[in-house]
Parts: C-alpha cells; structure tokens; sequence
C-alpha cells in the first residue's frame, strides 16, 4: 500500500524510540509527493508501523491526544482505515 504522510508524521516516525530496521527500511524509501512523503508498505510494515504508532500516542488528563502525539495519532487512524490495509 502507499501511504501519504506529512513532514511532521515522517519526522515523528523517524524518531521514535525503538524504531525497527524494517521501518528504518521503509523510510529510506520514502518519495517526495506534494508536501508530503509516500510511502510503499506492505501489509506486515503497515502493522509494523501502526503499532509503533500507537505507542506513541498519549492523552492528557482530560483524555484528550496530546499535541506532540498527534502525528503518530494521526497515522494510526491513516492506516486502519486505508483501503488497502
């Protein structure tokens, strides 16, 4: 699957902690669209990628995604819901 991500989901991503080889892989990669990246997964890194991200993603008190978590909140939701996962 191709997946279009921001600059800021890309820079998320890449800095992770514990960021797998397989994912490393992938955005190394990733090609220049607009004012993003895509980037080609197949279904075992669009998993690999998705659990990453929700990792990373945390509330607030209120229950309320935090801004710094918003890219890696923001793919989770980029994937499960692609047409191609």
């Amino acid at each position: 699957m191709d997946l279009t991500v921001s600059h800021s989901q890309f820079d998320a991503v890449r800095g992770a902690k514990h960021l797998p080889d397989v994912l490393k892989h992938v955005l190394e990669g990733a090609r220049p669209a607009g004012d993003g990246l895509v980037l080609h997964l197949t279904y075992d890194e669009a998993t690999a990628l998705q659990e990453l991200c929700a990792w990373n993603v945390h509330s607030d008190d209120a229950g309320n995604v935090t801004p710094e978590s918003r890219p890696f909140d923001d793919l989770v939701r980029a994937i499960i819901t692609h047409p191609e996962y």
